[in-house]
């Protein structure tokens, strides 16, 4: 079953090189986005702020999105290929938003389907509060947010849900910036939530932020602490993890940059459980670079690099993560978009495999067995698993807003037993808004 993956893989590759080279081709007979083109708004503004109103405002608002997913995995040196499918709601969201007077805005935004925010829906049966929070408007240059709130970390986590080019989120976003890249180094987890200090890209505490147009330029800026205990206030076996955050961006036209850096440390709560008193610390970053309007114009380029280190407690080791994606998209004709996405991650870790209760798992993957020179296992290896994958995604634009998706995911593992997978992700997108009070 190796061959048809292989070739899957090389048509893939070529019809990417190919929207690319349409991308090229396009650009130079003049259909380039113009240097005068509205500067595409900061995401912290787009979920923070509402227009300025002497009266209460409320809407009601959200997104849709079921669909279907088929998995086609095929271990290596296997004769048989397993596979299945799953019809899913990729994001089902209702919010309501809006203003309390021209100087306090609100934001509420839950999920019910069972996604990268919410993972554990389909087991507890019950919505997350993905974002709760009110946002002050009294300081010239500033507004300030406080509560539950969307951390502006990589663009690709930021975009909202019904204009996103594609179904699913490239590995180094589900990994670093949602669910973070698994503590433990078990084998194959390299897409389990793990004790990252920001969980499903939320938090709960306070940000500065605010962004500037003038033209065709735009700078935006976001500094923020948080101390909360994740998503939904979960993990509440730690105690008053503290983080640091700050972004900045600027765009100039079609032209896009922007940057982001977190960093924090959780402390165990003492008491019986693992590593009471011990700590959790970590610090990533995030670097975007677009050119052109992914929601609008005929063609647009975008690359996004993500890097994570994860300190864990002195019986675990530390790991490290990083990961990137480059996409292309074109228009053949304004309701019709295509993408073609390359993504890569990596970890490293550094872990106790041989000592304490987690010695028995990692041993055997990692042949490090205990030895007599060393019966207590203090011995550390470093791993390495990774990934690549191959996306094209096809678009259908249709009126209000409405998208109806299909994506093609190739993905191959390395240095790992992990089977090669195919998916194809079908999914449907339908956002609403309904103005209850004005």
């Amino acid at each position: 079953m190796n061959q048809p993956n292989r070739r899957w893989v090389r048509w893939a590759r070529i019809l990417g090189v190919g929207a690319m080279l349409a991308t090229s081709a396009t650009a130079l007979a003049g259909f380039t986005p113009s240097m005068n083109e509205k500067p595409m708004p900061a995401w912290a503004m787009v979920y923070g702020t509402e227009k300025p109103e002497q009266k209460p405002t409320m809407l009601l608002f959200g997104v849709v999105q079921p669909g279907y997913s088929y998995i086609q995995a095929s271990p290596p040196g296997a004769t048989t290929v397993v596979g299945n499918g799953q019809f899913k709601f990729y994001r089902l969201r209702p919010g309501v938003r809006g203003s309390i007077g021209p100087n306090i805005d609100y934001y509420f935004l839950a999920e019910f389907g069972n996604n990268p925010a919410n993972p554990n829906s389909g087991v507890v049966g019950h919505a997350h509060v993905l974002d709760g929070s009110v946002t002050l408007n009294y300081i010239p240059g500033v507004h300030v947010e406080v509560g539950q709130m969307l951390v502006p970390f990589g663009e690709e986590g930021l975009t909202a849900a019904g204009v996103l080019p594609w179904v699913n989120y490239s590995p180094a976003t589900y990994n670093i910036d949602y669910n973070e890249f698994a503590s433990a180094p078990l084998p194959n987890a390299i897409a389990g939530p793990g004790n990252g200090l920001f969980n499903g890209g939320r938090e709960m505490g306070v940000m500065a932020f605010n962004q500037f147009v003038h033209g065709p330029l735009a700078v935006d800026y976001a500094l923020g602490y948080f101390n909360g205990t994740g998503l939904s206030q979960t993990e509440s076996s730690m105690n008053h993890p503290d983080q640091g955050f700050v972004h900045g961006g600027v765009d100039f036209g079609p032209f896009g940059l922007a940057g982001s850096y977190e960093a924090g440390r959780q402390v165990i709560a003492a008491g019986p459980g693992a590593y009471p008193g011990e700590s959790f610390h970590q610090n990533k970053y995030a670097i975007d670079v677009r050119f052109g309007n992914y929601t609008k114009d005929p063609f647009w380029l975008w690359y996004e690099y993500q890097h994570a280190n994860n300190g864990q407690p002195s019986s675990q080791g530390n790991g490290a993560a990083r990961g990137w994606f480059a996409a292309a998209g074109f228009r053949p004709a304004k309701k019709f978009m295509g993408v073609f996405r390359y993504s890569t991650y990596d970890t490293e870790n550094l872990a106790s495999v041989t000592g304490g209760a987690l010695g028995p798992v990692f041993a055997p993957y990692y042949g490090v067995p205990p030895t007599p020179a060393n019966p207590t296992g203090h011995a550390f290896v470093t791993s390495n698993v990774s990934l690549d994958q191959d996306s094209l995604v096809g678009v259908y634009l249709a009126r209000k807003g409405v998208r109806y998706y299909v994506e093609f995911d190739h993905t191959t593992y390395n240095h790992s037993a992990a089977p090669t997978d195919n998916a194809v992700s079908v999914m449907l997108s339908v956002p609403f808004g309904a103005r209850l009070l004005h």
